[in-house]
């Protein structure tokens, strides 16, 4: 017999269903341009579910934004937790996440251009942004010191060379409209590398 569905769980489905659409749409249009009547047909519910999930369309916008980069957020602030080994070793189990991570996520990579573009329009969103950004710099700091120690990577500020690396996360979906298991995001992990060092084999 087949295990039927609990309430709470039909809820999170038709919630997940609506941001997806959300998501979807705010990235193709952006949220002016974006209606919630259109929302809700491309969610496949009425105009008035929406607003059961989501009180506004703005707190559907921020959703959009912030409830994926909570998702992803641990594998950027807590960098020796999820990945371990020497400084070279824990970069490139870390790029090759992040590419992954980043490579499935075209719609909110351009919804996150949206805010970055319009910090006046969306300073709350946009201070979320920042505050992801610095937490990285700090996380990854020591591991970048340890590794410039050791000889692994550039003698570089290591704020420069985080944010750099951001940088071409956040650019490679936008500018590489590949499918994301195109072997091409193994070139762009090489490339990613690369900002770091290595400088030398150790070995």
């Amino acid at each position: 017999m087949e295990s039927k569905l609990t309430i709470n769980e039909k809820k999170k489905i038709k919630r997940s269903t609506i941001l997806n659409a959300a998501i979807k749409l705010y990235s193709e249009n952006g949220f002016a341009e974006t209606k919630v009547a259109e929302i809700a047909t491309e969610a496949g519910v009425s105009f008035g579910t929406v607003f059961t999930y989501f009180e506004s369309k703005e707190a559907l916008y921020e959703a959009a934004i912030l409830e994926p980069l909570e998702e992803i957020k641990t594998y950027f602030i807590e960098i020796e937790k999820h990945f371990k080994g020497e400084p070279l070793d824990i970069v490139r189990k870390m790029i090759d996440c992040h590419v992954q991570l980043f490579s499935m996520k075209s719609e909110f990579l351009r919804l996150i251009q949206q805010v970055l573009a319009r910090p006046d329009r969306y300073p709350k969103l946009f201070n979320e942004l920042n505050d992801f950004v610095n937490g990285f710099i700090v996380s990854i700091h020591p591991v970048i010191e340890a590794g410039q120690k050791q000889g692994y990577f550039y003698e570089e500020n290591t704020s420069l060379i985080a944010e750099s690396y951001l940088s071409i996360l956040n650019g490679m979906r936008l500018t590489f409209i590949d499918e994301y298991t195109n072997l091409m995001w193994k070139d762009i992990t090489r490339q990613a590398l690369r900002l770091f060092g290595p400088i030398t084999k150790k070995g």
